[in-house]
C-alpha cells in the first residue's frame, strides 16, 4: 500500500513559478547593489569627492573573489588590490610602467589558473586598468594629479573599505549557497592563457598609455580580459555573444540615457539597469546580461552627463578591437593543442600543489 503525498509536501516539491524566481532574482539584486552603494555613500559624505565612488567597483571585486574561492581569497585579493592602486594610477603616468604592472597583474591572473581561482583575482587587472589609463578626478578643479598623496590615500581607502564590505557581510547570507568547485586548470591550459592575456593586455595597456588617451580606453582591456578563456571552450560563443550584448547596450544608451541631463538621474538610471543585469547574470543568456550592464556601467563610469555618448561610441569600438584580437589569439592556441594533441602531448590530469601538497578536488 501506498501513501499518497500531503498537498502541503507536494507543493513544496512543486517547480516555483518563473515569476516567482523572477521576483526573488530582483530582491536579491536589488539588495546586493543597495549594499554595494553603502561604501561609496559614506565615503562620499566624508570626502565630497566623486572619486571614492569607485567603492562600489571594489565591492564587485570583492563579492566575485568571496563567491569564486571563499573568504581567505577574498581578503587577500582585496588586500593586494588596495596596495596596487596607488601604485597603478602613478604608474600610468609613464607608458612602459604601466605596461609592465598590468603584465604582473596578468602573469598573476594566468598562475592563479591553475588553482581555478583566476575569475576570482580577474576583477583585479580589469579594475587597475582604469587606474592606469583613465583614473578618476579629484579635487575642486576637477584635475587628475598622479602623486597627490591625498588623492592615492582615498583610492586606496576607497577600495580597501569597498572590496572588505561584502567579505564581513555575507558570508554568513551565504553560508547554506552551494558554491561550485574551483577547477584548476592543466599546464598546458593555463600557460597559452597567460601568455595571450598578458601580450595582449600589456599591448593594449601601452598602446592607450602612448597614444592619445581615450576616456575608456580601459574597455579594451577589460574586452580582452574578460573574454579570453583558459582551454579552448566557449570562446567564439562567448564571443559574439559579447559583441552582440554591448551593441545591443549601445542601442539602449542611445535611446534612453544619452538625453539625461542630471546626474542624480544618470546614477538612478544606472541602478535600475544594474539590478537588471545582475537578474540577468543568472540566466544562461550572456548576451542579455552584456546588453543590461552596458548602459549601466557606462551610467556609472562617466563624471558628466556629456560623456555619456562618447563614453558609448568607444566602448564599442573597443569591444569589437578586443573580440578580434582574442579570437586570433584563440586560433592560434586552438590549432597548437591540436598539434600537440597530434604528437601525443595533449592535456594531462596533472594536480597543481601548494607549498607541497596536492589540492584536494573538494578545496573551495
Amino acid at each position: 500500500m501506498t501513501t499518497q503525498p500531503s498537498p502541503a509536501a507536494a507543493s513544496s516539491t512543486a517547480p516555483k513559478p518563473l515569476y516567482a524566481k523572477l521576483t526573488r532574482r530582483v530582491a536579491i539584486a536589488t539588495a546586493v547593489m543597495l549594499l554595494g552603494l553603502v561604501p561609496s555613500l559614506v565615503l562620499f559624505a566624508v570626502t565630497k569627492e566623486p572619486a571614492t565612488t569607485w567603492a562600489t567597483g571594489a565591492f564587485i571585486a570583492g563579492i566575485t573573489a568571496l563567491l569564486v574561492g571563499g573568504v581567505e581569497v577574498a581578503v587577500f585579493t582585496v588586500v593586494i588590490m588596495s596596495i596596487i592602486v596607488p601604485i597603478a594610477i602613478v604608474s600610468g603616468g609613464t607608458p612602459i610602467a604601466g605596461a609592465a604592472l598590468m603584465a604582473l597583474m596578468c602573469l598573476t591572473v594566468g598562475r592563479m589558473s591553475r588553482f581555478g581561482l583566476n575569475r576570482a583575482t580577474l576583477l583585479v587587472p580589469i579594475f587597475m586598468a582604469w587606474m592606469l589609463i583613465s583614473p578618476p578626478f579629484w579635487g575642486p578643479q576637477h584635475v587628475v594629479d598622479r602623486t597627490d598623496s591625498t588623492f592615492l590615500t582615498w583610492m586606496m581607502v576607497s577600495f580597501f573599505v569597498g572590496g572588505l564590505l561584502p567579505v564581513v557581510v555575507l558570508p554568513f547570507a551565504i553560508r547554506k549557497v552551494r558554491m561550485a568547485v574551483p577547477k584548476p586548470a592543466t599546464p598546458r591550459e593555463a600557460w597559452p592563457y597567460a601568455i595571450t592575456i598578458t601580450l595582449l593586455a600589456t599591448g593594449a595597456t601601452f598602446w592607450m598609455l602612448n597614444a592619445p588617451k581615450q576616456d575608456a580606453g580601459a574597455w579594451l582591456i577589460a574586452t580582452i580580459l574578460v573574454l579570453a578563456q583558459v582551454g579552448d571552450v566557449g570562446t567564439v560563443r562567448r564571443t559574439i555573444q559579447r559583441v552582440v550584448g554591448t551593441l545591443l547596450g549601445m542601442v539602449v544608451v542611445g535611446v534612453i540615457v544619452v538625453e539625461v541631463d542630471s546626474m542624480v538621474a544618470l546614477y538612478c538610471i544606472g541602478f535600475v539597469f544594474a539590478v537588471a543585469a545582475l537578474t540577468a547574470k543568472l540566466s544562461p543568456q550572456y548576451w542579455l546580461y552584456m546588453a543590461l550592464v552596458t548602459p549601466s556601467i557606462i551610467c556609472f563610469t562617466a563624471s558628466s552627463s556629456s560623456e555619456v555618448a562618447n563614453l558609448g561610441e568607444q566602448r564599442a569600438q573597443d569591444t569589437l578591437i578586443g573580440a578580434a584580437l582574442v579570437l586570433l589569439a584563440s586560433a592560434i592556441t586552438i590549432e597548437y593543442a591540436h598539434l600537440e594533441a597530434r604528437r601525443g602531448h595533449g592535456p594531462t590530469a596533472e594536480t597543481p600543489a601548494v607549498l607541497g601538497e596536492p589540492i584536494s578536488p573538494s578545496a573551495p
